[in-house]
């Protein structure tokens, strides 16, 4: 999200391990930078980061995370490549130095008309494994989404164990092609991210795989039926899945796109600091996003990342279902946390039911405060919990 009148932007932000030793390392949180330019292609961007999380081979204690960190980058058309350094630092002191890092970013414009609308997904991921390296059937839940073009499309996804392998999850990218029959969509894609935690043995955290899905739409969601298989490429760790994903379709265009066929949308995402509270209670760092809203119903995908109290290694994925008629709301919320001691050897099971106000604070933007009650858990887990945050609504166009 960038400032209207300063070349300074915010963003959410999602690290993890790729090889070495840390295998299931995770920290996710927010950056804050600015683009200096120095000529038309080259800018210098300096940027701020604080994420939370931990897991695998990382002793890191508390889990906040803190990094400063400048690169030069370079840009053609929508492609931005860059080099630079930076010094990271978590709260314990374990993890601390400087290090060299790459990018490679593309930026989307939507501030003026694009030709063609761009068809979008965000849903819900459900699997199911029985046939997997460590031969039980296994259970992961989470959330992803795809970007279409005129015949391929890129997709993003994230899950959690939520049986006995606990504490792990995973982080993966897609590339493929689809067709679309009526109200069918047939697709084709491979896979490649980063996985690891809990009881599986991931090796260097590499995971490469790919899938085949059905889905049939009607109006703007859609039911998929997916099979695919995701392995880790140093270590014996593998799972073939059976996935339902639940999500909503839409094509938008630049707010100021002037057609007909299109209504003025909002993406909404809220950005949160939720702390379980008692003598074993922790606080974490996370972000929800609204998936489907109709009337006064909202179905929701969060996730969130322990920063204190030696939780470093947890994290929850949550599905949450709202009804909110005014300021005032209550949710339902199921799902998985695991890792920092927590449910890290058997199911992660999580039910949670919740009350709160969200509170306009102009136009755009809104002040989330909210009460945890935590209804079921698979292991003991801290049973009241408070919650604050901003929600931030990102206009848009849509068919």
């Amino acid at each position: 999200m960038y400032h209207p009148n300063a070349p300074i932007y915010v963003g959410i932000r999602l690290n993890n391990a790729l090889i070495g030793t840390r295998a299931g390392y995770y920290t996710f949180g927010y950056h804050v930078g600015a683009h200096v330019s120095l000529t038309n292609k080259f800018s210098l961007q300096p940027k701020l980061m604080f994420t939370a999380g931990g897991g695998a081979e990382s002793n890191d204690g508390s889990g906040g995370f803190g990094t400063a960190g400048l690169s030069l980058d370079y840009t053609y058309n929508d492609w931005t490549l860059g080099a630079g350094a930076q010094y990271s630092y978590v709260s314990t002191g374990v993890i601390q130095g400087a290090s060299s890092y790459l990018t490679l970013q593309r930026s989307l414009e939507f501030s003026s008309p694009r030709l063609r609308p761009t068809k979008t997904q965000l849903f819900t991921n459900a699997l199911l494994s029985t046939w997997n390296e460590h031969e039980r059937s296994t259970g992961f839940i989470g959330i992803g989404g795809r970007i279409f073009d005129k015949h391929t499309f890129k997709s993003v996804y994230l899950t959690a164990a939520v049986t006995d392998l606990g504490g792990y999850m995973d982080v993966y990218g897609g590339y493929g092609v689809y067709k679309d029959v009526s109200k069918f969509r047939f697709i084709v894609e491979a896979n490649a991210g980063t996985g690891g935690g809990g009881r599986a043995p991931a090796g260097g955290g590499a995971l490469y795989g790919g899938q085949g899905e059905i889905q049939y739409r009607f109006s703007d969601l859609f039911m998929g039926i997916s099979s695919g298989l995701l392995s880790s490429l140093n270590e014996p760790f593998y799972f073939h899945y059976t996935a339902l994903r639940l999500g909503t379709e839409f094509q938008f265009n630049s707010k100021v796109y002037k057609h007909p066929d299109f209504s003025l949308q909002h993406l909404n995402i809220e950005s949160s600091i939720r702390t379980y509270l008692g003598s074993q209670g922790f606080s974490n760092l996370g972000i929800a996003f609204q998936l489907y809203k109709k009337g006064h119903v909202s179905f929701r995908g969060e996730s969130y990342w322990a920063f204190t109290d030696g939780r470093g290694a947890y994290a929850e994925g949550l599905f949450g279902f709202r009804y909110q008629p005014n300021a005032f709301y209550v949710e339902s919320q199921i799902g998985a946390g695991a890792g920092g001691g927590i449910n890290l050897w058997n199911g992660a099971g999580l039910a949670f039911v919740n009350a709160g106000l969200d509170l306009p604070l102009g136009s755009l933007a809104s002040l989330n405060v909210k009460y945890i009650y935590n209804v079921y858990s698979t292991t003991p887990f801290p049973r009241h919990g408070l919650q604050y945050g901003l929600g931030f609504k990102i206009p848009f166009t849509k068919a």
